[in-house]
């Protein structure tokens, strides 16, 4: 399955999942301390995100400018913590559970590797088992006749041209 399809299916999920896990919290805990914790959470996430969004959020640009879209990994701590105080401020406990985690360099770490083998193994899939693509320049390449219309038969009644008598 494709990662934009696991995406969609994941985004449809969520809701329904966290409706459940509110409720579950709700009947352990109480509605009134679910309710406190569900509203808590998305408190703690916009402080974070204000206490330390500015500072990385500027850092990550600053990294976005200088190595473009290879800035954006999930090891590292500035991604991470803008990811989970906007997972915090989400409402929904799942959400939370993975904000929170983002926080942890054993999960952060986990996480990313986890996501790198699923983008890896969907390049492989799309690409056919190739991993790389090589972009050459035009004096870089020429193009060569194609062997399978080379050795075709000539028409009825038309003499075998010499790439078609000869063999290679």
């Amino acid at each position: 399955m494709s990662l934009v399809k696991c995406v969609v299916i994941g985004l449809l999920v969520l809701p329904p999942a966290e409706l459940a896990g509110f409720i579950l919290v709700a009947m352990s805990v109480g509605w009134l301390w679910a309710g406190l914790a569900f509203v808590g959470t998305s408190i703690l996430g916009v402080a974070l995100l204000k206490r330390m969004g500015r500072h990385e959020l500027a850092r990550l640009t600053g990294a976005l400018r200088n190595d473009g879209l290879a800035a954006l990994r999930l090891d590292s701590p500035g991604v991470a913590t803008l990811l989970g105080a906007v997972l915090l401020i989400l409402p929904g406990f799942i959400t939370d559970a993975v904000g929170a985690a983002l926080f942890l360099p054993p999960f952060r770490k986990w996480a990313a590797s986890a996501l790198a083998r699923a983008a890896g193994a969907a390049r492989k899939r799309d690409h056919g088992g190739r991993d790389r693509i090589i972009d050459l320049e035009p004096g870089e390449w020429h193009r060569i006749q194609d062997r399978k219309r080379a050795r075709s038969r000539p028409a009825a009644g038309r003499k075998p041209t010499r790439d078609q008598e000869g063999s290679c």
